[in-house]
């Protein structure tokens, strides 16, 4: 989408990083948001000194601190889920023009694949 919406971004190398490198952060606060109250489930179950089902852990955090409970650590984890992310796709865009690959090249390699896929199916 954000190559869509500046397609200059696709002529010059550094710009296209800087895409890759924004559209990285929203990628991790996305995967932050998203699993940040399975992690907190998941940490609850953990310090249990005893076997507690998930629903268990659910119900207890919602009585100790409601529903702001599940946003426990999200700051932190927001800054390491973008970062992550982020480096994954500026590392992946990097090795791609080092390589000469262009997003054609992509498109096609991916329309072939596909069509040999649904030949094996069938």
């Amino acid at each position: 989408y954000l190559l869509q919406a500046y397609p200059v971004a696709r002529e010059d190398i550094r710009l296209s990083l800087l895409v890759s490198l924004v559209g990285g952060t929203l990628g991790g606060i996305a995967a932050t948001i998203v699993s940040n109250p399975a992690d907190v489930v998941v940490s609850e179950l953990k310090k249990a000194k005893t076997d507690i089902s998930p629903f268990e852990a659910v119900d207890i955090l919602l009585k100790r601190s409601g529903p702001a409970a599940f946003a426990k650590g999200i700051q932190l984890r927001m800054i390491f889920y973008s970062l992550l992310v982020s480096l994954q796709f500026l590392l992946y865009d990097a090795i791609r023009l080092a390589l000469g690959v262009g997003t054609d090249d992509m498109k096609l390699y991916l329309n072939v694949l596909g069509a040999a896929l649904s030949e094996t199916s069938n």
